[in-house]
C-alpha cells in the first residue's frame, strides 16, 4: 500500500536556500544546519505545516543523508522540527511550540565522590543548574565512578544524553581521548582545569590558580613560627603534579616541607611536638579517608600541629560538635557558577581565546563547628 501524498504549502527548495556558503574546505554540515534554521524561522506559521523532507535537502545541498539528519535533529530541540517518524517531518507553528524554549542541552560529567566528599562540588553544580535552568538551558548530570571517565565507552555514553555543549571540571589527563571524541562529534567543550596543572593538549576555558591564596598561607604560616610542613601522599593525579610547586613556594617561605604516607598513624609518627608545624592535605581523594576513617588519631594531630586543607573542605562529621579549627584554602562556588553561567548564555566568553582565572581565597583557622552545614 503506498504511503498518502504529502500536501506541501511551502516554496520549491531552489527558491529559498542558498549554496553561496558551500566551499570546498567549508563545513558543510555547519552550513546546512545554518541555512535550515535561516528558513524554518522565515517560513513560520502560526499553524504547523509540513516540511522539506531529508532526502529533498541532501539533494539540494549534495550531502550525505546523515550530515542533514543530525541538522534535523538539532532544529528539533530547538522546537522548530518535529519529526514523526517513518511519516514527514513538520515546521512547527508558533501557537504550537512549547512555551520556554531549551536553548541547549549543557552536560556536566559528576565524579561521584566529589559530590559526597566535597561540600564545595555540590553548592557549585546546584548553583550552575538554577541559572542555566533560568536561561534555557538543561544541565544534564552524568554520574561516573572513579576510573569511569577514561574508558573508552565513557564517550559514547556521553552522545547518548544528545549534548549541545559539555562542561569539564579539572578532567583526569588520561580521559583525552573521551575529550577528543566529543570534538569529533561536534560537541562544544568548556574547560575548567587548574593552572598548576595545565593540559597543554586541550585549551581551557577557564583557570583555577591556587597559588595567589597559598602565598598568603604560607606568609601567615612563617608569621606563626612555622617551619615544617607535612604532606600526606596526594592520592590524585593532578595533585600529584601539583605538589612540586607546593614546595618550591613553601620553600621560598623558609619552611621545610616533607611528603609523608598518607595514614594517621604515618603522620602522628612524624609530628615533633616541640617544632611547630602544619599538615597540609593537597588533595580531598586522599584527605577523605585519612581523616574519616581515623577522626582521633587526627583530632591528637590538630592539638599539636595546624592542620590545613589546600584543595577545599571536605565533609567531616567527627568534627562538627569539636572545637577544631583549620584553614582552608579554597574557591568560592557561587562566584564560578554565575561566571560560568553567564558566559554560557551569552556565549561572550566561549569565543575569545585566553581563558578567565578564578583564584582562591585563604581562611585561616576556620571553626569546624561553624562550618557543620556546608560540610
Amino acid at each position: 500500500m503506498s504511503r498518502k501524498c504529502i500536501s506541501r504549502s511551502l516554496p520549491p527548495v531552489a527558491e529559498v536556500f542558498s549554496t553561496v556558503a558551500l566551499t570546498e574546505d567549508c563545513n558543510k554540515q555547519r552550513v546546512v544546519l545554518d541555512e535550515l534554521k535561516r528558513v524554518a524561522k522565515r517560513l513560520r506559521k502560526k499553524k504547523s505545516q509540513p516540511f522539506y523532507s531529508m532526502r529533498e535537502i541532501a539533494t539540494f545541498f549534495k550531502a550525505s543523508l546523515r550530515t542533514v539528519a543530525l541538522a534535523y535533529e538539532v532544529l528539533e530541540r530547538e522546537s522548530l522540527l518535529n519529526r514523526l517518524r517513518g511519516s514527514q517531518t513538520l515546521l512547527v507553528g508558533t501557537a504550537e511550540s512549547t512555551q520556554n524554549i531549551v536553548r541547549g542541552v549543557v552536560g556536566i560529567p559528576l565524579w561521584l565522590f566529589s559530590m559526597v566528599v566535597s561540600p564545595f562540588s555540590r553548592v557549585m553544580w546546584m548553583e550552575l543548574e538554577e541559572r542555566l535552568r533560568k536561561n534555557g538551558f538543561v544541565a544534564d548530570f552524568i554520574f561516573f565512578r572513579t576510573g569511569e571517565d577514561c574508558m573508552p565507552d565513557f564517550g559514547e555514553r556521553l552522545l547518548r544524553h544528545n549534548l549541545n555543549f559539555v562542561i569539564w571540571h579539572t578532567p583526569h589527563p588520561l580521559s583525552s581521548h573521551v575529550r577528543l571524541y566529543m570534538q569529533d562529534h561536534g560537541v562544544r567543550e568548556i574547560t575548567i582545569q587548574l593552572k598548576d596543572s595545565p593540559m597543554s593538549r586541550f585549551r581551557p576555558t577557564y583557570l583555577m590558580d591556587w597559588q595567589p591564596a597559598y602565598h598568603v598561607m604560607a606568609k601567615s604560616w612563617h608569621q606563626a613560627g612555622i617551619r615544617r610542613v607535612l604532606v600526606p601522599k596526594p592520592a590524585f593525579l593532578l595533585s600529584q603534579q601539583a605538589f612540586k610547586g607546593f614546595r618550591k613556594l613553601l620553600g621560598d617561605h623558609g619552611m621545610d616541607t616533607q611528603l609523608v604516607e598518607p595514614t594517621a598513624s604515618a603522620l602522628f609518627e612524624n609530628i615533633q611536638p616541640d617544632v611547630p608545624t602544619a599538615v597540609a592535605f593537597l588533595d580531598q581523594q586522599g584527605a577523605d579517608p585519612l581523616c574519616n576513617k581515623n577522626p582521633t588519631i587526627i583530632e591528637q594531630i590538630s592539638k599539636v600541629a595546624r592542620l590545613a586543607f589546600c584543595r577545599g573542605p571536605i565533609r567531616l562529621p567527627y568534627f562538627e560538635d569539636r572545637p577544631i579549627r583549620v584553614d582552608i584554602v579554597g574557591f568560592s562556588p557561587i562566584e564560578m557558577a554565575e561566571r560560568i553561567a553567564h558566559d554560557l548564555c551569552n556565549q561572550s566568553r566561549l569565543h575569545v581565546d585566553g581563558a578567565f582565572t578564578f583564584e582562591a581565597t585563604y581562611q585561616p583557622q576556620r571553626a569546624l563547628s561553624e562550618l557543620a552545614e556546608l560540610l
